[in-house]
């Protein structure tokens, strides 16, 4: 596989499990961290780059330009730590004709669809490609508990994800699913068995100009040692986007409506179930298609509980055969959004658990493999 190992002991190196690449990057600072990052990564930056000039294109109409979307990206800046600013600025050193603005610009683009754009536009036609849509799932078994997800998108951004496996010195490793520069999104788990699954919804709401969820994730990631840290992280500053969260250690799930200026939270007791909408009646009012996911909430919260009570829990592959059931959870045919990864406790992948072997999430404390 291709590798770069430097003198000082740091290197980057893709991996391969069971046919689903990830990459590992390990170094000594944030920098560094970057640079490597940006040259593993610079075709998954490019293309997100791409889509993003192509967004910018359908918005024309309506005075928003590539330019524009990165002076708004900048609103965002003054909260982002300094060492994380840095780390983007490896990653755009790393490649040509890409700027600090575009990393940028990339790691605020979640904020900016759904925390800004949607919601002030109502939910705009130009971006059905756009369509975030995924299923999450939480188990609490007698001595663990189990989280996973499909990650659903339009086909075109597929080429712009990776698995990847951050390593550094007095932090926790971490592995987590991105787009392009992002530097996570909320979708992985860390070396202290702190998982995150998200959601993302459609509301009225406009999100906090505040730490853009990317960043907000990989620290989270950093600092959660148990899922009461990472919550508390979590709701410790305004959303700039809203969803719904997973949170997860091995003994406790946490269950979080998002809104921009609200937090609502669930311990589980024994199952949960995420989709594109919210469950509490409160929030109802915020949605902007009411209706939107609540099939596929239902559908869901039936097929888990029905495999969970009659095998008295569920394991990684109970789940990932849940997963994988087509076509209300496993969107293989609909015409946008499709699940194009996956990830449960023990695996992950980039496609869809129905046609595409799991790889195996790179951390030792998790055990069996599929069989």
């Amino acid at each position: 596989m291709e590798k770069i190992e430097n003198l000082d002991g740091s290197y980057a190196i893709w991996h391969e499990s069971n046919g689903q690449k990830y990459l590992e990057v390990y170094a000594f600072n944030h920098y560094d961290l970057g640079f490597l990052e940006g040259k593993f990564l610079s075709r998954k930056i490019r293309n997100l780059k791409e889509l993003m000039e192509i967004l910018a294109l359908k918005y024309i109409p309506k005075r928003y330009t590539y330019q524009k979307f990165t002076i708004m990206a900048q609103e965002y800046e003054k909260f982002i730590p300094s060492y994380l600013q840095q780390e983007m600025h490896g990653m755009a050193d790393a490649l040509e004709n890409i700027s600090y603005g575009d990393i940028l610009l990339q790691n605020c683009f979640l904020d900016i669809l759904y925390g800004q754009l949607i919601p002030m536009d109502n939910y705009d036609l130009a971006l059905h490609s756009y369509d975030f849509g995924c299923t999450s799932f939480g188990v609490i078994n007698q001595n663990s508990t189990l989280t996973g997800q499909n990650f659903d998108l339009a086909m075109i951004f597929k080429p712009t994800l990776s698995f990847t496996m951050i390593k550094m010195p007095n932090k926790p490793d971490i592995f987590s699913l991105r787009i392009g520069a992002l530097l996570s999104l909320p979708v992985g788990r860390n070396s202290h068995g702190v998982s995150s699954s998200v959601t993302v919804i459609k509301n009225r709401m406009k999100g906090a100009i505040s730490i853009p969820c990317s960043i907000k994730a990989r620290m989270a990631f950093e600092i959660g040692n148990n899922a009461e840290t990472l919550y508390n992280f979590i709701i410790s500053t305004p959303s700039p986007t809203s969803g719904t969260l997973l949170i997860a250690d091995e003994s406790k799930i946490i269950g979080l409506e998002i809104l921009p200026s609200k937090y609502k939270r669930e311990d589980v007791s024994n199952t949960i179930v995420r989709s594109n909408t919210y469950i509490s009646n409160s929030l109802q009012k915020y949605l902007i298609k009411p209706k939107y996911s609540k099939k596929r909430q239902r559908y869901a919260e039936k097929q888990l509980n029905e495999v969970y009570n009659n095998n008295k829990g569920l394991t990684d592959d109970g789940l990932l055969n849940l997963l994988a059931d087509d076509p209300i959870i496993c969107r293989m045919k609909y015409r946008r959004s499709k699940t194009i990864a996956f990830n449960t406790k023990l695996y992950f992948g980039l496609g869809n658990p129905n046609q595409d072997k799991p790889g195996i999430i790179p951390f030792n404390q998790i055990n069996e493999p599929l069989k």
